[in-house]
């Protein structure tokens, strides 16, 4: 039986729990060796994929091993260039964690390496298949609500996890980006998706007003949970993960932000992030011209009104199972198919490029308090303009 070697950069939780996913979709699939500078990494992969796992010191030696056509990039986000770019120049196939890249100029040098390569490219935007909102994209693309007007959708945080966010190596934007483009840049590509269009002209206003010393004392406030965590670092990001208090430790992302969106399509988006949520959600509101989605990701809820006299709303049903409403096994399905069979990424190059430069463009519009218009970014990408992009 034919068997599919993949190499993993950068081992940590997330790519070692989509490795795993990946070996349980198709038995074909194994993982023939890992990189990173963490020994624990390292280890925890041993005890994962078995103790003959081929341990490689660079990324370099990782790239000239034998026996694997794939390439897993899971490092920190500032070092996706570098090992995406080697990777496609060596031969491979690339699936890399989401964002792209932490710059503009990283993200198209990605860009012309996978052009030049002629291999494939998969970007980890593992809600694209989880079944909430592939259901919700079937619903709009069957006319369910008519034509998309407005949106409105959200990702407010549990107060641990965001507090988890802001002490560990995502805090600084030199590793990590900002956060809108490190945790967001999926909610961002999902509106994307479902509208069906690109970004013309963005406005944001964001800060750092919760995580700051003069707050701390919400953690005795609050005290600690049934297994004696503190308050505010009771996440599970891993096994590796060094705890810093999220109040008092350097940082320099923001912890709550606001975002509008025009589309060249026309219709007309909000977002809302914050990381110190009493009601976590990643929701949803579309208006369109014939009814209304209205839904929640973590509640698992999806409801349709259609506008008329006699409408009720109606509750659709969706079955998920697994992190992330059902998307990381999904997800692990759809790259397994892509290794196997050559099919085509649920994701691509173009969505995580598009994505990227959204939150480029909505994060200089906060920084610089202007509204951005978003041609540029689509010139670069040789699109005259977003109408001829969509």
């Amino acid at each position: 039986m034919k068997s599919f070697g993949v190499g993993i950069i950068g081992c940590g939780a997330r790519t070692r729990w989509i490795a795993k996913l990946l070996m349980e979709a198709d038995k074909r699939i194994r993982v023939a060796a890992v990189c990173d500078p963490s020994a624990k990494s390292v280890e925890l992969a041993r005890e994962t994929f078995g103790r003959d796992l081929t341990v490689c010191g660079s990324c370099r030696e990782l790239l000239n091993s034998p026996g694997m056509d794939w390439v897993m990039i899971g490092s920190w986000n500032c070092c996706h260039r570098e090992h995406a770019v080697a990777a496609l120049r060596a031969g491979k196939h690339v699936f890399c964690e989401k964002p792209l890249a932490t710059t503009w100029r990283d993200c198209l040098a990605i860009r012309k390496a996978w052009q030049a390569s002629g291999r494939s490219f998969y970007i980890g935007f593992t809600l694209r298949s989880a079944p909430h909102y592939t259901t919700i994209k079937r619903l709009i693309d069957a006319g369910t609500i008519g034509k998309i007007v407005s949106m409105e959708f959200n990702e407010t945080l549990d107060f641990n996890h965001g507090g988890f966010i802001v002490s560990d190596w995502r805090r600084l934007t030199k590793n990590a980006g900002t956060h809108l483009l490190e945790k967001c840049c999926h909610d961002i590509d999902l509106a994307n998706w479902l509208v069906g269009s690109r970004a013309s002209r963005v406005a944001s206003f964001g800060g750092l007003n919760f995580f700051t010393p003069e707050n701390a004392a919400h953690v005795r406030r609050l005290g600690r949970d049934g297994k004696g965590r503190t308050a505010y670092s009771a996440f599970d990001g891993g096994q590796e993960v060094s705890r810093r208090n999220p109040f008092t430790c350097d940082k320099d992302i923001i912890d709550n932000q606001v975002a509008i969106l025009e589309y060249a399509n026309g219709v007309r988006a909000t977002f809302h992030t914050n990381l110190n949520a009493g009601i976590p959600e990643r929701r949803m509101y579309l208006c369109g011209s014939e009814g209304a989605i209205r839904a929640d990701c973590r509640a698992g809820r999806i409801e349709i009104r259609r506008i008329g006299f006699a409408e009720r709303v109606r509750a659709v049903r969706v079955v998920a199972e697994g992190a992330h409403a059902g998307g990381d096994n999904a997800l692990a399905r759809d790259l397994a198919a892509s290794i196997t069979r050559g099919k085509p990424a649920t994701a691509d190059m173009n969505d995580a490029l598009t994505s990227a430069a959204t939150c480029f463009g909505i994060d200089r519009a906060m920084t610089t308090g202007s509204v951005v218009e978003m041609s540029p970014y689509w010139r670069d990408l040789a699109l005259e303009t977003p109408a001829e992009a969509r």
